[in-house]
């Protein structure tokens, strides 16, 4: 049960621009901006950095997702890890990657890129970070340094939803709870307060 339930969807009409392009993206809108529209400056704010990070052309959206799945797993944020794997497929994320994040330094389903920006993300969601500077250093053998600052703003944005829905105990979705429940539990998913 969700410690501050969401709003109605038309709760919010000088949003409903930016919650109607939430459902054509996803389908169905996420209870976390549901419940971010009880502050609507900060809902606006959030829509800005997503603009800015998800929707930007920096990064392509398969490595987006990895990199917001990724975070999102290793800080044990499963409403956001659910969120991010549904739907990853058809953005070009293979179903194998997401299975395989814990083992990312011997799957050979990631080329070294993708371990440099694996073990970032696995360092970065570690309390406290155990973030390095060879960890940039790597990555900065596969990405620009305007990548690395999205791939970073990504990071810092994840970690904003993935505190914000473990602390509301957000209600997952069904669209991102029945893939999951398929998908994700057989390498440790589980709904956690998110039921």
């Amino acid at each position: 049960m969700p410690r501050i339930d969401p709003l109605r969807e038309g709760a919010v009409p000088e949003f409903a621009d930016v919650i109607a392009a939430i459902r054509a993206d996803h389908g169905y809108v996420p209870n976390s901006f549901l419940t971010l529209a009880r502050n609507p400056a900060l809902l606006d704010a959030m829509g800005k950095c997503a603009d800015a990070l998800w929707y930007a052309d920096t990064i392509e959206q398969p490595v987006r997702r990895l990199v917001g799945f990724a975070f999102s797993w290793f800080s044990g944020a499963m409403y956001s890890a659910a969120h991010l794997a549904c739907g990853a497929e058809e953005l070009g994320l293979s179903k194998g990657k997401l299975l395989a994040v814990c083992d990312y330094e011997t799957s050979d389903v990631y080329d070294d890129g993708e371990r440099a920006l694996l073990r970032l993300c696995r360092n970065a969601a570690r309390m406290p970070d155990e973030l390095r500077a060879a960890d940039v250093s790597d990555l900065r053998r596969h990405f620009s340094e305007t990548t690395i600052v999205a791939i970073v703003g990504l990071i810092a944005w994840h970690a904003f939803l993935n505190r914000w829905n473990d602390i509301m105990a957000t209600t997952l979705e069904d669209k991102p709870r029945r893939y999951a429940e398929a998908n994700l539990q057989a390498i440790g998913w589980h709904i956690g307060a998110h039921g």
